[in-house]
């Protein structure tokens, strides 16, 4: 068998891989952002593994080959977005996020069709779009790490860190390993080296958002009201005591108040109370069930009357926001307004 045939023959199982992991993500497109992230990212997975093996059988430049690379060029980009909506129930595509996406693929057709189509030899142009990928990487490195500790969601807490560094690895290898090819398409042992690695990460992907089988990994957030208890039966007493702490001794006005530090104060596990706050009461991060009871009581106190003068600071403040800025994004996502506005609102009725 040559080694020919061994590079094909991986390829071909990696693009069949990524290709299933895209069909099965696209299976909650509408309900899930990140599954809708995870079936681009998965395809433009497919089109890069994709595009070496048929570069070794067509011309460079046939017109097929555009579409195809212009979506391996965005996978980078697509993957920190998909770590960061994966981690983050909060998380939204914002317009720079899309103009990432656009800057990454741009600095990719320039570095490629430049560096290689036009035989323009500058090392600097190669390192363009890499440039992007490693801050692309970089970014989900930090979505992946940020709020970790805070995560109820325990399957997914589990594979985060454990995905994101696999991933991350084998996207990076992939990236600089290109820098060091004097042609393309390149020899047969480079590309035997590239198949496996992507035969590698796409079995890595499908372990870890697929083996586990648990919707929640992928499933859109929901709000806490239209999740019913479901506690385990030894939790009722933890999420009673936790009641109580939240609602009568309003714990969650203490700054810099964590998991960890709770489940400590209740005398449990932290493992039980994760498990008891995300399945009793739907809450996937700790922050976001904290931010609850302190938007609450913010509300009152900005529609009550006798504190009409009390600066919005003091507000948050009290409430347990450590800063202003949090404050005011968390209050205009949950009431699509700003708290000054909703002030005003409140006591203009009647």
């Amino acid at each position: 068998m040559g080694l020919a045939v061994i590079d094909a023959m991986l390829r071909g199982s990696a693009i069949g891989l990524f290709l299933l992991l895209s069909f099965l993500f696209a299976g909650e497109w509408r309900r899930s952002l990140t599954a809708r992230l995870g079936a681009v990212l998965s395809l433009g997975g497919a089109c890069y593994v994709a595009l070496i093996l048929l570069d070794t059988w067509y011309s460079f430049r046939n017109p097929w080959r555009l579409p195809m690379h212009l979506m391996s060029l965005a996978s980078p980009a697509l993957f920190w977005l998909f770590a960061a909506s994966w981690f983050d129930d909060d998380f939204r595509l914002r317009i720079f996020h899309w103009l990432f996406v656009a800057a990454t693929v741009l600095s990719g057709f320039v570095t490629n069709y430049l560096f290689w189509s036009l035989h323009v030899r500058y090392f600097g142009l190669a390192l363009v779009w890499r440039l992007f990928s490693v801050v692309a990487i970089a970014l989900a490195i930090r979505a992946t790490l940020k709020g970790w500790s805070a995560d109820l969601v325990e399957s997914r807490r589990r594979v985060r860190i454990a995905l994101t560094a696999a991933t991350s690895v084998a996207i990076l290898w992939v990236v600089m390993a290109e820098l060091w090819t004097a042609s393309w398409p390149p020899p047969v042992s480079w590309r035997i080296a590239n198949a496996a690695s992507m035969l590698l990460l796409a079995v890595t992907v499908a372990v870890f958002t697929l083996g586990w089988r648990d919707p929640a990994l992928v499933a859109a957030p929901v709000r806490l009201a239209d999740v019913p208890p479901r506690p385990e039966s030894d939790d009722g007493a933890v999420l009673a005591r936790l009641s109580t702490d939240m609602r009568a001794e309003r714990l969650y006005r203490q700054d810099g108040l964590t998991i960890t530090a709770v489940a400590a104060r209740l005398g449990v596990p932290e493992y039980r109370l994760r498990r008891a706050i995300n399945q009793g009461l739907g809450a996937r991060n700790f922050n976001a069930y904290l931010n609850g009871f302190r938007l609450r009581e913010a509300e009152e106190a900005l529609a009550d009357p006798a504190q009409r003068e009390v600066p919005i600071l003091t507000i948050a403040l009290d409430a347990g926001f450590g800063s202003l800025a949090p404050f005011n994004r968390a209050f205009r996502a949950a009431q699509g307004c700003t708290p000054s506005e909703y002030r005003a609102r409140a006591l203009a009725k009647p």
